[in-house]
């Protein structure tokens, strides 16, 4: 059974898709860093970047994944906390990637 949330994720990596990016997305596990994005979108180009996704802009941030943000923006990648009401604004910046 697919969450609100699986199905945000899902449709959200089928528009990437189009626009011939590849998502991946892993399962977090004990050997995986906490808090670390959970989607890594490859676009062409060589360009990377992290999503992790929201079920909402006022959902809760699992431990360490605030964190793990920062240190991606800081070091100069790009990376997004996606939820719906965010997404087309997300779609429209990837777009301006590629």
């Amino acid at each position: 059974m697919t969450t609100p949330e699986g199905k945000f994720k899902k449709d959200f990596c089928a528009k990437l898709k189009k626009m011939k990016c590849t998502c991946i997305q892993y399962q977090q596990s004990a050997t995986t860093l906490a808090g670390f994005p959970d989607t890594i979108v490859l676009l062409p180009e060589s360009l990377v970047v992290f999503l992790e996704f929201k079920k909402s802009k006022n959902a809760k941030y699992r431990p360490g994944q605030k964190e793990w943000g920062e240190r991606l923006t800081n070091r100069e990648f790009y990376h997004w906390f996606v939820y719906p009401e965010n997404a087309d604004k997300v779609l429209e910046e990837i777009k301006g990637l590629i």
